[in-house]
């Protein structure tokens, strides 16, 4: 499996199966989704089409309400949310963890998201505030690389291996700093860590600054979904990691195991 880079059409082994127009109307949606509003002129440049068929997408799209139009071009349309809301909303796990997230963040006084895996990213699907939380970059519905996140990580460490490896051959090792982990054999020592100590940390790896801890979510074997406890570095000091919130943090996703299964 390969994929080229940028907004052009991504290609795989089933390659004749797809359909060029589907292909074409997700890379619209990626363009508006990193940079809007655009014009058909800037779409067109952004995707590598003729203004003309930026433009005659960009018509049919907002035809059909996936785009709106102003004066400075076309955004994506709140019909995406109505989409993804009533998905997430169809997550048991969503119902389950809830409760337990908010008594994590009251305990923790810090930031806590739930993160299942889709389409080999980590996707946010829930977060609790306690009362010194610093919200990061995440909100509901925000994809990461799992390798870069601790939640991430403590997925990736229980699933089979086979899927890591599919994963990382479709989307590589993003850097999103220094930190961030980008080698297969980095990543395989990393993973085997966690299945020992059953947790992840993400020390500066997603955001420089930024300190966490993740607790896999395991039903009969499966990893179902993951939790974290995110802030300020200065604060989630490793020791008060160590001492003070791992347990909780364990604790916290063996009460949402037990009661999911």
């Amino acid at each position: 499996m390969w994929r080229v880079t940028g907004y052009q059409t991504r290609m795989s082994s089933d390659a004749g199966e797809r359909i060029k127009a589907v292909d074409r109307f997700a890379d619209v949606v990626e363009a508006l989704r990193a940079t809007q509003p655009l014009t058909s002129r800037e779409l067109a440049a952004e995707i590598g089409v003729s203004k003309s068929t930026a433009h005659a997408y960009l018509a049919t799209m907002e035809a059909n309400e996936y785009v709106t139009r102003t004066r400075d071009g076309y955004s994506l349309s709140l019909r995406f949310l109505e989409y993804g809301m009533r998905e997430r909303n169809g997550l048991r796990i969503v119902d389950v963890a809830r409760e337990a997230m908010e008594q994590l963040a009251a305990d923790t006084s810090e930031a806590v998201y739930l993160v299942v895996e889709e389409h080999g990213h980590g996707v946010y699907v829930d977060y609790a505030l306690g009362d010194r939380a610093v919200k990061t970059h995440a909100h509901v519905g925000t994809r990461s690389p799992l390798h870069s996140i601790a939640s991430g990580k403590a997925i990736l460490a229980h699933l089979p291996e086979e899927r890591v490896e599919e994963i990382v051959e479709t989307h590589g090792f993003e850097r999103q700093t220094e930190n961030t982990i980008h080698s297969w054999s980095a990543l395989q020592e990393t993973l085997e860590r966690v299945r020992e100590q059953g947790y992840a940390v993400n020390e500066h790896e997603a955001n420089v600054g930024t300190r966490a801890v993740g607790a896999p979510i395991l039903v009969d074997g499966d990893v179902v979904a993951a939790i974290a406890v995110a802030g300020p570095a200065n604060r989630i000091t490793p020791t008060r990691l160590e001492e003070e919130m791992l347990g909780t943090v364990l604790a916290t996703a063996n009460e949402i195991e037990l009661t999911y299964a």
